[in-house]
């Protein structure tokens, strides 16, 4: 049985991301430190505190310290929203973190997650019995800007359920480098037949934030990327509320 007095710590990128979750809260504070806003407020009975990191390794270190430092958690998430790089998973399916692994420079590494598989299997087959489209997934997370294709040339053919993100292993190693528990939870927003026709460092400035003026611009000298942010976006909201739905539905299993 789960302590109602403890914390459950959630690392999110984007603000969308964060919109999908905050949006489950009741009696939600928002507060800003070192120029990271965090909210809390209650789900299900549980505290929660949901952290706007930022996109990519650094921006995740930085908001699991500072997480842990200001409230404690009993358990860390990382959420959000993940490519599949194979077939299978669809538009708004959830994934959770059986495996974890992260993809620099020097290759493919694996980060051990205690309790993992456990967790994963527990939880996927819960959110199945409750007609969730749920898979036990392996995270990759990118040290850096990279296409689905060239991640999947790297992957072990065994590997299950493989999908890309950019943040969860660096919130998994600070998270249980600090003896506290961690679980990915992602949700798909785009499948694998969906390659991106531009590079985000064309959207984003050198911290990996979303630029409006460098869209614009991408935009304009290639209209033909158009269709395909609005499609993009109409499927980040749909992953949105199949996040936001699905962690309603984890916290009293946590």
């Amino acid at each position: 049985m789960h302590e109602p007095s403890k914390l459950i710590g959630i690392v999110v990128a984007l603000p969308e991301e964060r919109v999908a979750l905050v949006k489950r809260l009741k009696q939600v504070k928002r507060r800003v430190v070192d120029g990271i806003p965090l909210y809390g407020g209650m789900l299900e009975g549980r505290q929660v505190c949901v952290v706007e990191g930022g996109m990519g390794t650094a921006a995740a270190i930085r908001a699991t310290r500072l997480l842990l430092a200001e409230t404690r958690p009993c358990l860390v998430l990382s959420a959000g929203f993940c490519g599949a790089i194979r077939p299978g998973p669809q538009v708004a399916d959830l994934v959770i973190s059986k495996r974890l692994l992260a993809l620099d420079d020097q290759g493919l590494h694996e980060i051990s997650q205690p309790g993992g598989e456990l967790s994963a299997a527990r939880l996927s087959a819960e959110l199945h019995h409750r007609g969730v489209r749920t898979w036990q997934g392996s995270f990759i997370t990118a040290n850096g800007i990279i296409t689905k294709a060239a991640v999947a040339e790297s992957l072990p053919t065994d590997l299950p359920t493989p999908v890309l993100e950019m943040e969860s292993t660096a919130v998994a190693r600070v998270a249980m480098t600090a003896g506290v528990p961690f679980l990915g939870l992602r949700a798909i927003s785009d499948d694998a037949a969906e390659e991106l026709n531009f590079s985000l460092d064309e959207l984003t400035d050198d911290q990996l934030r979303i630029s409006i003026p460098r869209v614009l611009f991408t935009c304009l000298k290639k209209p033909r990327i158009i269709p395909q942010l609005a499609r993009l976006a109409a499927n980040s909201g749909k992953a949105g509320k199949a996040l936001g739905v699905a962690l309603q539905q984890i916290v009293p299993m946590l």
